[in-house]
């Protein structure tokens, strides 16, 4: 069996401290079954995160921590700035990468999970953990160090832990808002749409994802009929550059005249150049910025 250090299991003494608990209780809520377990070989307890971050949620106040780890993610605490925090941040995503490169799903949750557990934002886990593994892969998949295969298996692994994360952070009160999000088209990027979504989400937004390779003309179209307050595109890569301006100015006109915001992330949209033809309120340099923007937008509405 993995150990804690690996992402995998926690001890009785790990999940005290998660839990804010004793030990005793711990092991006592694990005996009459309300805390699910395994036992090793040797006997010792092993707690899984999201089981942790279950009963953390059910029973120990998550609403609570969740409020300040909202807090938290307002005033801007998701960096690293200590060199001791800085050399964890580096192993977990050490770990992360080696997780994901051989497709492991399930170690990719609970490194992702344990983070959460931690205190750490979604966007601190989105900005400086996960982005960093997978820009990493991309960097090693063009170089052609990892294979095709490889690189999917990643996403695929990525995609799986975010679903186990969506269910351990606990629902804010919903603000009657709508974001529609997507990546644009010739983009079969999933992942950086899935984590717009989850931050959006959890800051009480409806989030309707029309998942990638989406031309913006069928945006346009959605956004007439929906009236969002929020549009979000993703672009690793921009083909057919002069049409996709086209199509976007019809785009942004349609915002405009239903209030929409627009924000545009990913290495598609960081030239300068490309950013003066793609003009929107935002264009987002990470998850931290997205949220902000987002946070002050649901004020003014």
């Amino acid at each position: 069996m993995k150990s804690y250090d690996s992402g995998k299991k926690l001890t009785s003494k790990e999940a005290a401290r998660v839990l804010g608990a004793s030990e005793a209780s711990v092991k006592r809520w694990a005996d009459v079954g309300l805390l699910p377990s395994e036992k090793t070989a040797g006997g010792h307890r092993r707690f899984r995160p999201a089981d942790i971050a279950l009963f953390k949620r059910e029973n120990c106040g998550a609403a609570a921590a969740t409020t300040q780890r909202r807090q938290q993610q307002r005033a801007g605490v998701n960096s690293a700035t200590g060199s001791g925090e800085v050399e964890s941040v580096e192993a977990s995503v050490e770990t992360l990468f080696a997780a994901l490169t051989r497709g492991d799903a399930e170690e990719t949750s609970a490194i992702l999970v344990k983070s959460y557990l931690d205190g750490k934002p979604l966007v601190f886990i989105f900005d400086q953990l996960l982005a960093t593994a997978m820009r990493r892969i991309g960097d090693l998949w063009h170089e052609g160090t990892l294979t095709v295969a490889q690189e999917h298996l990643a996403t695929r692994a990525a995609i799986n832990a975010l679903q186990t994360l969506d269910k351990v952070v606990a629902e804010p009160e919903a603000n009657n808002l709508l974001a529609v999000c997507y990546s644009a088209e010739n983009d079969f990027h999933e992942l950086p749409v899935q984590c717009t979504e989850l931050v959006l989400k959890h800051e009480g937004w409806e989030v309707l994802s029309l998942g990638p390779n989406t031309p913006f003309y069928a945006l346009t179209e959605m956004v007439a009929r929906l009236h969002p307050q929020l549009v979000c595109v993703a672009s690793t890569i921009l083909g057919d550059l002069d049409r996709a301006v086209r199509e976007f100015q019809e785009l942004r006109a349609t915002a405009a005249r239903v209030g929409a915001a627009i924000v545009l992330g990913g290495a598609g949209f960081a030239d300068d150049n490309v950013r003066r033809r793609f003009p929107a309120e935002l264009h987002a340099q990470s998850f931290q910025q997205l949220l902000d923007f987002a946070d002050s937008l649901a004020t003014t509405r």
